[in-house]
Order: C-alpha cells, then sequence, then structure tokens
C-alpha cells in the first residue's frame, strides 16, 4: 500500500478538499483508496468532520475513510484534547493508525492545522510524525493567494529542517485576479520550491494529466 501524507501551511487552505481530489482522481484509475484524518478537532454537534466531507463528496465503494480521534473544540489538537480532560500523545495516534487494515492500493492521511501543528504534549508535529512512518515526500497545501509564495518558502523551508521533501499544491479556496495567480505560481517555482499542481476555485478535479507525480 502506498501512503501520502498531505499537510499544509495553515488551517483552512483547503487540505480536506485537496484530499478529496485526490482520492477521486485514484479512484478514477480504478485503485482501492484508504482515506485517514488523525485527529479532528471542531467535532462538536452538527458539525461535519473532514472524513464526512470527504465521503459525501466521493460515492465510491473502494472508499474506505477514518477518524482516528476527535475532539469537540475547534482548536489545536493538543489544547482541544485538553479541553476534555485528555492528554494527547504521538504513539498512540500511531499505533491506532498502524492498527487500521493495509488492504488498499493507497493511504492519504490528512493532517490538522499547519505542518507544525502540535500533536502530542512534548511538541511534536505533523513532520515527525511523517518522519516516524518513512514518509520522506509530503504534499503540502498553500492558499493560492497573495502571499502565497511566502507561505509556501515558509512551510517548505519547515519541512526541509526536519529532513522531509515537501512539494506544493496550490488551492484557489477563493477567487482569484489571474494576474495575482500567475505571480504566486511563478514566484513558488523562482523559489525552487516544487509546484506540483494547482487546484482552481470550486474544482473538484485536477486538470488531466497533473497528478503523474504520484
Amino acid at each position: 500500500m502506498k501512503t501520502l501524507f498531505v499537510s499544509g501551511s495553515d488551517t483552512d487552505v483547503g487540505k480536506t478538499w485537496v484530499v478529496a481530489a485526490i482520492a477521486r482522481e485514484l479512484l478514477e484509475r480504478g485503485e482501492s483508496v484508504q482515506v485517514i484524518k488523525p485527529v479532528q478537532t471542531g467535532a462538536g454537534n452538527d458539525v461535519e468532520t473532514d472524513v464526512s466531507i470527504i465521503k459525501r463528496q466521493i460515492s465510491y465503494h473502494d472508499l474506505e475513510a477514518h477518524t482516528l480521534f476527535s475532539y469537540a473544540l475547534p482548536i489545536g489538537p493538543v489544547a482541544a484534547a485538553r479541553s476534555e480532560g485528555k492528554s494527547l500523545e504521538l504513539a498512540p495516534v500511531l499505533n491506532r493508525l498502524r492498527g487500521l487494515p493495509e488492504d488498499k492500493d493507497w493511504r492519504i492521511i490528512e493532517g490538522a492545522g499547519s505542518l507544525a501543528t502540535p500533536i502530542a504534549e512534548d511538541g511534536k508535529d505533523w513532520a515527525d510524525f511523517a518522519k516516524v512512518l518513512g514518509l520522506r515526500r509530503i504534499v503540502l497545501v498553500v492558499d493560492n493567494r497573495v502571499g502565497g509564495i511566502g507561505q509556501s518558502r515558509l512551510v517548505h523551508s519547515f519541512a526541509a529542517s526536519k529532513g522531509l521533501e515537501g512539494g506544493v499544491i496550490l488551492n484557489e479556496s477563493r477567487k482569484q485576479d489571474p494576474e495575482h495567480k500567475s505571480a504566486t505560481e511563478k514566484g513558488i517555482r523562482e523559489s525552487g520550491i516544487p509546484l506540483l499542481c494547482l487546484l482552481s476555485f470550486n474544482e473538484e478535479r485536477f486538470t488531466e494529466g497533473s497528478l503523474s507525480w504520484l
């Protein structure tokens, strides 16, 4: 089973939307997919979780989805766990992940918040999580807007500092001016950051051939 870890530069940059688009592409190729959200926050009453959003968007029978730990408050994972009198640690997250079936072609894991968001009381973050799993290459979702160049440089640099190779997917979460989009894309490439592909505003699919890096 191949594993893809999807993180990003911030919360609300469209990681779930990107995961759904990648999963849809793989399923349409005839491959089976397992989607995992290790830690979900903001899972209070009547709130749709990231996994439920993906399952609503994709109606393929070969899609399997799991949420491992869930907390009600829409705040950072460690703080959300503390608010319920619990302690979030990396080992239990990894143990629960390793207990899942491995009978699919692909496993797509979606982080919470940014790559640098702590997911353990000792400060370990999603980059540490990816390293423990041996996932040298990861996907970094960045909002395609003015400021996207700096955000890409920061999260890519952070990934590199942890020994990870990060490629960027630009997600246009809000409609942008074509000139601004072009400048952002050019600036990322000129920074030497791998720009994997683009996802346009309100589009649920990547352009044909743009996921050739998978």
